[in-house]
């Protein structure tokens, strides 16, 4: 069975002449930015006079959007500095609470059979700068890459509420499973993959620090969520293209 022996995993399963599987992840992530980047542009072309959803919609894309670009850039950059490398790295864990926040809320707009209040753009734009600003702040603190100093406390901290949001958000996309409108089971799907894959890197995080510091559960978390990479990005941009089809039946 795979286990840490210092810094190192062994007992891994082999094949492919040994091939490290770094370079899958790193696809993977950048597949899920770019994805989510083709995903807002042609939402935002099709409904950016519409105040009701979409905002809030876009902005949890963009969020998933980040969990890639975090998670591959991070092992993208060369050099010893923790700055770049820890920014990059709490940007993808901040990433999905953020994106299962505005999903959520997204959902809930677009759905109500009442008027609510939507979020606006300005708010959009609070939230998003923040989600940038704190993974700065707390790589100013690290003293090295993956800072176990740091990295122990904020999985605490954020654990809990993240995972009372994925069944939030679980919950809500199964009733909008129930209706039949295209959009709102796409924006479902893109929901559910953002929501495994939030929860998949948490898992994988966990096993790599003391609060697990499970060998088993770090490979399998890390494996699991490059499929939820690709599933998320397939999600948003076939949530793009069926606004599309929206428009042009209107």
């Amino acid at each position: 069975m795979v286990h840490f022996e210092g810094n190192l995993l062994i007992d891994q399963v082999q094949g492919h002449h040994n091939m490290l599987e770094q370079i899958v992840h790193n696809y993977a992530g950048l597949f899920l930015f770019f994805g989510s980047i083709v995903g807002i542009l042609i939402i935002y072309r099709n409904f950016r006079g519409s105040k009701m959803a979409w905002p809030a919609i876009i902005g949890g894309i963009f969020s998933t959007g980040l969990i890639g670009l975090g998670d591959a850039g991070e092992h993208l950059l060369p050099g010893i500095n923790p700055l770049p490398h820890e920014t990059l790295h709490y940007l993808h864990m901040i990433g999905g609470p953020v994106a299962l926040i505005f999903l959520y809320k997204g959902l809930k707009e677009y759905t109500a059979t009442k008027d609510i209040k939507p979020i606006s753009w300005s708010n959009v734009f609070i939230i998003l700068s923040a989600t940038i600003l704190i993974p700065v702040a707390l790589a100013t603190q690290a003293r090295q890459r993956w800072d176990p100093e740091i990295e122990g406390p904020f999985l605490v901290v954020t654990a809990v509420p993240t995972i009372i949001l994925a069944l939030l958000l679980f919950n809500k996309a199964r009733k909008s499973f129930e209706e039949h409108s295209t959009v709102v089971l796409n924006i479902s799907f893109v929901a559910v993959a953002t929501t495994l894959l939030t929860l998949a890197l948490l898992a994988a995080r966990m096993g790599d620090t003391e609060l697990a510091n499970d060998a088993t559960l770090y490979v399998n978390g890390h494996a699991i969520a490059d499929l939820l990479h690709s599933a998320a990005a397939t999600a948003i941009i076939t949530f793009g293209i069926s606004t599309e089809g929206l428009i042009r039946s209107i």
